[in-house]
């Protein structure tokens, strides 16, 4: 069984949301991510593209009114797509609502 690594638990969450982050040449990428679950250090979200570990997300979602970056701790292969930690830099913002939620999370 794996052991729990997260400091803070986490909200399981069904969104979609866009993330953009530089790639190693230097050029901006844009993808649609799905939220599996949000918590006050991080969020858990499905992408079609693999990242490398440590690379920085950027996020800018006004429905969710979640703002600021993120770095990847996390990907692991999930038939087709990839399950991709992400843990929050500093200053995120995001609406209180969303992280006191009951809903256990998954993933």
């Amino acid at each position: 069984m794996a052991t729990e690594k997260r400091f803070t638990s986490r909200t399981g969450l069904n969104r979609s949301i866009r993330v953009k982050w530089i790639d190693a040449a230097g050029r901006n990428s844009f993808a649609q991510a799905e939220v599996q679950n949000l918590g006050r250090r991080g969020m858990g979200v499905l992408l079609r593209e693999r990242l490398q570990r440590g690379c920085t997300v950027y996020l800018a979602e006004r429905d969710l009114q979640l703002v600021g970056k993120a770095v990847v701790r996390y990907q692991e292969d999930r038939k087709g797509k990839y399950y991709t930690g992400l843990e929050f830099c500093g200053g995120l913002l995001a609406p209180l609502e969303l992280l006191d939620g009951d809903q256990p999370a998954e993933g």
